[in-house]
């Protein structure tokens, strides 16, 4: 649990300020799909295990629960290690599906959701669009 504390306060510390109400957000964008999939995914701001992604053009977002942080690898010299985070959809349906990242520092080095059939879609950042907290295409 102290690592993922550890991992969480890394990634809140070193993204763009945001006022204390708002959730630490990220922008991505897929790669490789027709049409395009864009998510914001967000830190809950009063959790440190709960998330949520939000797709373009949905109704609302999507609940998510930590599953996992692992470190992958331990980097010396006071720069960050490398996580694998698992975050896992809690909706009431079961086709749930799990989101897995992994990261060193502010830093998105691969970002995945995987459906619950093994189909895997990846995405990358897409930091153009954040806008005063949240993707520019999900404002209201």
């Amino acid at each position: 649990m102290k690592r993922c504390m550890a991992f969480l306060l890394l990634l809140i510390v070193a993204a763009p300020p945001v006022s204390a109400d708002q959730d630490n957000v990220r922008c991505l964008r897929s790669v490789g799909e027709n049409p395009l999939l864009r998510i914001q995914f967000g830190l809950k701001s009063d959790s440190d295990s709960s998330a949520y992604v939000l797709y373009q053009g949905s109704r609302g977002p999507i609940p998510l629960k930590l599953l996992k942080v692992t470190e992958l690898r331990r980097v010396y010299g006071g720069r960050p290690s490398e996580f694998e985070t698992q975050w896992v959809e809690t909706t009431a349906t079961p086709t749930a599906g799990r989101y897995v990242y992994t990261n060193q520092g502010a830093l998105i080095d691969d970002f995945q959701y995987i459906r619950k059939d093994g189909r895997i879609f990846r995405f990358v950042d897409d930091s153009d669009v954040l806008d005063a907290g949240q993707c520019s295409w999900a404002a209201p």
